[in-house]
């Protein structure tokens, strides 16, 4: 059986449940991912990106490049890019919850993600850094 998955959708759901079970890091790309650690739309952005979200990750990119929400750095800006410009793949991870009794929650890797195209919107950004 075959199951189709936005992807996306996925990659923030993923980033969500990383970030209640407490199995994430704390920060992505010097954004502080702790409740009240940075502006809440720049907290889910910095999370979506980190799940692997590209659009998210150029988001975050052009956020950086511009000091929206955040001290500039183009040097953050144009690793995201970078990031959002390469295609990737890799294991696809779920989130599954406590079954309770004091078993913890885990993150299982569960198949391959099947490849994700880089953007080309963030390879226009690229052209910036190597300039």
């Amino acid at each position: 059986m075959k199951i189709n998955v936005n992807m996306p959708c996925l990659s923030a759901l993923l980033a969500a449940a990383l970030l209640m079970s407490g199995c994430a890091s704390q920060q992505y790309m010097g954004v502080s991912l702790k409740p009240g650690g940075a502006d809440p739309a720049v907290q889910a952005l910095a999370a979506r990106a980190s799940a692997g979200d590209k659009q998210a990750q150029l988001d975050l990119g052009i956020r950086f490049l511009n000091g929206q929400g955040m001290t500039a750095d183009e040097r953050l800006a144009c690793n995201l890019f970078r990031l959002s410009a390469s295609d990737s793949g890799g294991p696809l991870w779920i989130y599954t919850p406590s079954p309770g009794g004091g078993a913890p929650a885990r993150v299982l890797p569960v198949q391959s993600a099947p490849p994700a195209a880089g953007l080309a919107s963030a390879r226009v950004w690229l052209e910036r850094c190597a300039s």
